[in-house]
């Protein structure tokens, strides 16, 4: 499976959905990792509290970018898939050659934007002042890096959409081992702190490109790579932004309702960063915990796009329905341990010795407790938006998360923070109210059947 193709339109639906979607939850899960272990190597080398502020702010804006990134070249798999699906050989060629030429394109102005803005974004995040200089730094060392993001996210989705997943997990794998040698060299060795988490980042990127780039060249996808087919095509263009575009403006609103969270909390804090920090650590963990629903509603993306490619919509539900049961098991676990565990899971993340430690691990176990409600929800959230993605109804997904987002969990958790006596408990009650919305107007939507008959066109 490696170095080849895989129809998913035939044999066991339960078979199929494993093999395909575990081979991306692992491939997201060592990609939180990038962000993970420099939280934890920052955190226990490379300066205490303010480092741990400035790499958790920092990471909420690289989040936020690699969220809209990942969204957008879902648009690629998704196009793909049911081009593959149909049997359009011709098609599914070009559609390669001008997710390529775009990706790179969308490098140059993303680069350029995160630089110039990184001073604006972290002044508008209220980051504690002991931090400031450390995010700025963190965040513009990191933009430099957005081509290999781009790239090697785009190189993913075009493997998924032919129904290989594995290839994507072995390139971040190898990349990931990268970064932590990194990490461990530049912060913990050579004591660059932020600057060196950051650097360890960007290198660890660009290999995960190169070996994608790499089997691409190699591989058995049927594309050469000749000039004229990196030509771009712009009715192509056209199809992978109608479905990237919102899938990828929903990853970003949301992201960015997150950021507007951040400097809820940041507020919450004053000058004291241990709100912050206890934050940005329980959000790690949130990252780890939100990885199945969110890797195997990327996975059902490729799997609906070449079913309803085949003209098998019947089997395409029932692998929905399969997807929410595995994603919901697998939150259950999370919530237990974060609320069973919570001291323990936060206090992995710091140096307890260090000064503020307490205060930090205090603050992040009232986060988590309440936050940790969502884990059991977010299943049929995330898995409906896979499913109606991968039907080319990302347009409706976008406009459920966004407006339960901005409806829900950005205003309640502002008016939760500025109660009397209010903690981070109440922050984190936000996100799981907004998540009940969001479940009830997916669920009408799935069994009103609208989301059938939408080709690509």
């Amino acid at each position: 499976m490696i170095n080849g193709t895989k129809n998913l339109t035939r044999g066991s639906m339960t078979g199929n959905l494993l093999v395909f979607a575990v081979p991306f939850l692992l491939a997201n899960l060592v990609q939180a990792m990038y962000s993970a272990v420099d939280l934890w190597v920052v955190g226990k080398f490379g300066g205490g509290k303010i480092g741990v502020a400035a790499v958790s702010n920092g990471g909420e804006v690289m989040h936020l970018v690699m969220s809209f990134i990942m969204g957008l070249t879902t648009g690629a798999t998704v196009l793909i898939g049911r081009y593959f699906g149909a049997g359009d050989k011709r098609n599914t060629s070009r559609c390669i050659g001008m997710v390529m030429s775009f990706s790179l394109l969308m490098s140059v102005f993303m680069t350029a934007g995160l630089v110039l803005l990184a001073p604006l974004l972290v002044s508008a995040l209220h980051v504690p002042d002991e931090a400031v200089k450390e995010t700025i730094q963190y965040i513009s060392i990191c933009s430099w890096g957005v081509v290999f993001i781009i790239g090697y996210n785009a190189l993913a989705a075009i493997f998924r959409g032919f129904g290989n997943s594995v290839a994507p997990l072995i390139f971040v794998g190898v990349a990931c081992l990268c970064n932590i040698a990194g990490d461990v060299l530049l912060v913990a060795k050579w004591d660059m702190g932020v600057r060196g988490a950051a650097y360890a980042t960007i290198i660890s990127q660009a290999l995960s490109m190169l070996l994608a780039l790499f089997f691409l060249w190699k591989g058995r996808f049927g594309f050469k790579f000749a000039l004229p087919n990196f030509r771009i095509n712009w009715k192509l263009v056209w199809q992978y932004l109608k479905i990237g575009i919102p899938i990828g403006l929903q990853s970003i609103l949301i992201g960015l309702s997150f950021l507007f969270i951040v400097s809820i909390v940041n507020a919450m804090g004053g000058a004291d960063s241990a709100p912050a920090a206890g934050y940005g650590i329980v959000n790690r963990i949130n990252g780890f915990a939100m990885l199945p629903a969110m890797s195997f509603a990327m996975a059902l993306s490729a799997l609906t796009a070449q079913n309803m490619g085949a003209n098998k919509p019947v089997r395409a539900i029932k692998t929905l329905w399969l997807a929410i049961g595995y994603t919901w098991a697998a939150g259950l676990i999370f919530f237990s341990l974060l609320q069973f565990f919570p001291e323990k899971m936060v206090g992995l993340f710091i140096d307890q010795n260090s000064a503020g430690a307490d205060d930090v691990i205090r603050n992040g176990v009232l986060y988590a407790r309440s936050f940790s409600i969502d884990y059991i929800l977010v299943p049929i959230v995330f898995c409906t938006n896979g499913f109606f993605n991968g039907c080319g109804r990302s347009f409706f997904s976008m406009a459920n998360n966004i407006a339960c987002t901005f409806l829900f969990r950005v205003p309640i958790s502002y008016f939760f923070s500025i109660m009397a006596g209010a903690t981070l408990f109440h922050v984190g009650l936000a996100a799981p109210m907004a998540s009940v919305a969001s479940n009830i107007v997916a669920l009408i939507y799935l069994f009103s059947g609208r989301w059938r008959d939408r080709k690509v066109k």
